[in-house]
């Protein structure tokens, strides 16, 4: 199909042969208007694929500022044509990104040339439009928050659930401001280095641990991966971030609790439904004389039992599964001797209530 072409010029010699021009190399010439109103009148009637745009049209309107117009309302490329080479005049033009300037006198090949660039230049531009549209959609709608970064560490862009990380409703607070500003102090140097590396060796960044300050300086932990993608035509580094505050408080209550109960007199061990050691706390190592490293691991049949054949299943998961607050006696033979210990076993059970496991309180009758 032929690209269509419309000029826009006041000078009727040039137009006519820009005419036999257009005629020549094979282009539907849509028509020759001579002033910038009747340039945006047309574009909105005849949608052509390019425009050749005199700088210094007569009326109301000159070709800059005509172009200017029809960039924001059309999007159609435009090729600028005149013989001023003034450095105010090509400043004014350069702020328009138009797709080409062609100095007058023009002849036909350059002129050929210079639209089928245009052409393409533009299709592409409008390729790349689309799929950081997509991109921008798929931001705002991740599950995640996400945060674009450029290769010198500055804030490019960030979605919704990146603000909220953030504690703002406003891009404006963060967009072109340093990530490491928002680093914990603690954190600044190792994670400048991860940036640096990600930059230098165009990798992305592995999961890692950090912590980050909102805008108003609290501090908040945050797991983060990064990887390198282009976003309005640069390489970006997007970071998808999630904070883990509340799964790392969650954390330190079991160690401290952990903690709590590996120092508990009586004994505590944690099975797994086949009756392997999971935990052995120090109370167990001073009741049965045998240290954790020994029994984690290790099936419940190597505690010695005194008198008959050990069974996990009989003995603990069989009737805990009945009764969770599950009591019984046992004999157990330890150094030599038979002891008498009493277990007290409940399931272990997942968010979900699937049985995961048994723990057993162990004390000495």
């Amino acid at each position: 199909m032929k690209k269509k072409i419309l000029i826009v010029e006041d000078d009727s010699l040039i137009s006519t042969i820009f005419r036999m021009f257009l005629k020549e190399l094979g282009y539907d010439l849509l028509g020759i208007v001579e002033d910038g109103k009747e340039a945006i009148r047309l574009c909105e009637k005849l949608g052509p694929d390019i425009i050749l745009m005199d700088v210094h049209l007569g009326g109301e309107l000159d070709g800059i500022q005509t172009t200017e117009l029809i960039k924001s309302k059309f999007d159609i490329p435009v090729i600028f044509l005149s013989s001023d080479t003034e450095e105010s005049t090509i400043q004014r033009v350069i702020n328009t990104h138009s797709y080409g300037y062609l100095v007058k006198p023009i002849d036909k090949k350059e002129l050929g040339i210079s639209i089928e660039l245009a052409f393409y230049k533009h299709q592409f531009d409008l390729d790349q439009k689309m799929r950081e549209k997509r991109f921008r959609n798929f931001i705002t709608d991740s599950p995640e928050a996400i945060v674009l970064v450029n290769e010198g560490g500055h804030i490019e862009y960030l979605n919704c659930l990146g603000l909220k990380l953030f504690k703002t409703a406003y891009i404006e607070d963060l967009m072109g401001l340093p990530l490491l500003s928002f680093v914990g102090d603690d954190y600044q140097n190792e994670f400048r280095d991860k940036l640096e590396r990600s930059v230098e060796m165009g990798k992305g960044i592995d999961y890692t641990h950090i912590k980050f300050k909102t805008i108003h300086g609290d501090h908040i932990d945050v797991g983060l991966t990064g990887a390198h993608i282009e976003f309005n035509g640069k390489n970006n580094l997007q970071l998808i971030i999630r904070d883990v505050t509340q799964e790392f408080a969650y954390r330190e209550m079991l160690a401290e609790k952990a903690d709590i109960i590996n120092h508990f007199h009586d004994g505590v061990v944690t099975f797994d439904l086949n009756g392997m050691v999971k935990s052995w706390n120090k109370g167990c190592e001073r009741i049965f004389g045998i240290e954790e490293k020994e029994m984690v691991g290790k099936p419940y049949s190597d505690l010695s039992l005194s008198g008959r054949e050990k069974s996990f299943t009989e003995d603990i998961l069989i009737p805990t599964e009945k009764d969770n607050n599950y009591e019984i006696e046992l004999s157990f033979e330890i150094d030599g001797k038979e002891t008498l210990l009493r277990l007290y076993s409940s399931m272990l059970r997942n968010d979900a209530g699937i049985d995961k496991g048994i723990v057993c309180y162990v004390r000495e009758v």
